[in-house]
């Protein structure tokens, strides 16, 4: 199953239509379709942040702003509150980059700030809020990662 679907799925059963979330998430219309789609980058850093939040046992609305509300994000934020949690749990960017699967450089970007998860991340957040439900949820419905899951499953 494909994030956008989960979030066509969210959006559907809250009622709203596209162009309503696309406006309450400060993007065009085209690109939250896109997304919705599953033809956007959209469904590479959802599921990556995800997992980062998960090694590091840290909610992913932490990892956006340090109050956990979309209200709160900026630019950059993302890839120093995922550093300063990383250094919390005593874990090198090493460990973190094996973990997850993908290079160092990549993992680099990614704290820097010099990565999507800057864009997609906050608008994941905002997405939660319009929904009610903990960002995670859209990562892992029903407490599954998206891979495990099929259309079918997702009711």
């Amino acid at each position: 199953m494909k994030l956008g679907q989960v979030l066509m799925k969210e959006r559907e059963r809250k009622k709203l239509s596209s162009e309503d979330v696309a406006g309450k998430l400060g993007i065009p219309a085209e690109k939250y379709q896109e997304i919705e789609a599953g033809d956007s980058p959209a469904e590479t850093w959802g599921p990556l942040l995800a997992n980062i939040a998960i090694k590091l046992e840290t909610p992913t609305s932490r990892l956006l702003a340090e109050s956990g509300k979309s209200a709160d994000t900026r630019a950059g934020q993302a890839g120093q509150l995922i550093r300063k949690h990383r250094e919390g749990r005593g874990k090198t960017p090493e460990q973190m980059a094996e973990a997850l699967g993908i290079s160092l450089e990549e993992y680099g970007r990614i704290e820097s700030g010099q990565s999507e998860v800057e864009e997609y991340g906050p608008l994941f957040l905002r997405f939660a809020e319009v929904i009610e439900q903990p960002v995670f949820n859209l990562f892992y419905p029903f407490g599954l990662p998206l891979d495990k899951l099929s259309v079918e499953d997702y009711r």
